[in-house]
């Protein structure tokens, strides 16, 4: 029965060509103002996927800013949409058990919370009624729905491998107890995304490094480095001089909430010492209330900003101070795209392919860090130069047209094959 799931379709123009079908499930209906910038660099992608193939996108019916702004803009673009209710949180002794047996049960919190048989019969209608090419599941947390594609293709698009990031979460811990708690959600993760990346027949990662260890893992399963990809915009002249520094991020997220506490208690006093007049811009979801403890030492809690342009383009840099996660930081694009000059640590310009000191200045500690936020934010040329060599950049490597051509044909590839297996199994059963 598909009796919960809110279908809504788009119109389509009859007298258009016929375009091969996608499935694409994603844990959310993302769109271009949904505050998060996975969800708006998929959206991106799906705006230039729509060009090539009828998509059937499926999400649950989760959305952090304006629902009904999203419902439009996938519908604009989509053959159809269908939203499934989110699964009600589960709480009390329920949620203890399920911290307590994730391991076993290979079933991370994260995970558990989007455990719907809804949103598995809604993926089986559509493999069965749309004769896709393959289907598109984005982020870890959809591709416990692979064994519900039945003969379509399935590709998983990692986004953040949490292989990667949950162990550096672990590592990162201080303290024995959260160390333990951080150290099951790994061993979760490891054991959920082993099994369920095993059953698909592709995978995408979106840096060098989350594609390397996808690889020792399923070494028999093609995986494609799909890297970022950004427009680049036009720097406005003089913008950005002697504004503010710039944070943002969901911080329901946690490398994005560590990534704040970190800032806050480590980093930006040391930054403001020396430059006292700088201010703290943090912007985005989630926002937690101890930011505005901090408001005697210039930090000023925007909350969700409705232009990414205006927020970068009056910024004097833009910090990305990240101890752990995996995939690549859309920030650190978002503002090099905008160019706006980038701090970030390793981990924060992971999957870039920067040289630091040429793009952004990258620092390992939090006295390096702020020491360099303290160089850019005191010298105009400095901020010129990253600003413009960071966009010189992304224009070379991460260009739309180069992610969407190589997506296609691995979903080409995937799909001609699964094409030649169903008839073989045909012919095998008439014969």
């Amino acid at each position: 029965m598909l009796d919960t799931i809110t279908a809504r379709p788009a119109p389509v123009p009859t007298a258009a060509p016929r375009r091969p079908s996608l499935i694409i499930a994603a844990p959310w209906p993302y769109h271009p103002t949904c505050g998060i910038g996975g969800g708006v660099l998929c959206f991106q992608l799906l705006e230039r996927l729509a060009a090539r193939y009828a998509i059937h996108f499926v999400a649950f019916d989760q959305v952090p800013h304006d629902a009904e702004g999203g419902r439009r803009a996938l519908q604009r673009l989509c053959a159809s949409v269908t939203l499934v209710p989110m699964p009600a949180a589960s709480g009390g002794l329920s949620d203890k058990w399920g911290q307590l047996s994730q391991v076993v049960l290979r079933q991370p919190r994260e995970v558990r919370g989007m455990a719907s048989p809804a949103m598995a019969r809604a993926i089986a209608h559509l493999a069965a009624t749309t004769d896709a090419e393959a289907a598109l599941l984005q982020f870890p947390q959809m591709a416990q729905y692979a064994g519900d594609c039945g003969d379509v293709p399935v590709v998983v698009d990692t986004q953040d491998v949490a292989i990667v990031s949950r162990f550096r979460e672990w590592r990162s811990a201080r303290g024995g107890a959260k160390r333990l708690v951080r150290l099951v959600a790994w061993l979760a993760w490891l054991r959920y995304e082993l099994h369920w990346y095993a059953q698909a027949d592709g995978l995408v990662a979106l840096s060098d490094n989350d594609q390397g260890v996808l690889r020792s893992f399923f070494p028999d399963t093609p995986c494609l480095l799909s890297p970022v990809a950004a427009e680049i915009l036009p720097r406005a002249p003089g913008r950005g001089r002697g504004g503010y520094a710039a944070f943002i991020g969901n911080f329901d997220h946690a490398p994005n909430r560590d990534a704040l506490e970190w800032l806050l208690a480590a980093i930006w006093p040391a930054v403001r010492r020396e430059l006292p007049e700088m201010e703290l811009h943090i912007a985005g979801p989630g926002i937690p209330a101890f930011a505005a403890d901090h408001a005697a030492e210039g930090v000023v809690v925007r909350g969700f900003v409705e232009s990414l342009d205006d927020f970068y383009g009056d910024a004097r840099l833009a910090l990305v101070p990240y101890r752990f996660g995996g995939g690549t930081k859309i920030k650190a694009l978002d503002a090099m795209a905008r160019g706006c000059p980038v701090v970030a640590t390793p981990i924060g310009a992971e999957g870039l392919g920067v040289t630091p000191g040429v793009e952004m200045e990258v620092a390992i500690d939090a006295a390096g860090f702020a020491a360099a936020a303290v160089r850019v934010g005191r010298s105009d040329t400095l901020a010129d130069r990253l600003a413009d060599a960071a966009q010189h950049h992304l224009a070379r490597h991460f260009s739309w047209d180069g992610k969407v051509r190589m997506l296609a044909a691995m979903l080409e590839e995937l799909g001609t094959a699964g094409r030649a297996r169903s008839g073989k199994a045909v012919r095998e059963t008439v014969d």
